[in-house]
């Protein structure tokens, strides 16, 4: 039996306390589908397409998110990126 004056561990299904820009990529043929997580905007997701192969687009969405992110926060973080391997995946 637990002690009931132990102090009991907290825990989160989401974390809100986040230090980076957390961005994955869905690439395709046609499209590549931008999902992020950016620090001082809860645990909302944000998602954006690209047209395949714009890589001045998905570069200056990154920028964006950097952007939004500080002026929330007034701090600088730096981006994650996770990628699926599709079919313009590597």
């Amino acid at each position: 039996m637990q002690d009931a004056a132990a102090p009991r561990p907290t825990q989160a299904a989401i974390r809100i306390d986040l230090g980076a820009i957390f961005i994955s990529l869905e690439l395709s043929r046609s499209s590549w589908v931008i999902t992020s997580l950016s620090p001082g905007a809860g645990e909302k997701m944000s998602k954006h397409t690209v047209a395949a192969g714009d890589v001045a687009g998905l570069l200056k969405r990154f920028g964006q998110l950097k952007k939004k992110a500080r002026g929330r926060t007034g701090k600088d973080f730096p981006i994650i990126v996770i990628q699926e391997a599709g079919l313009d995946g590597f």
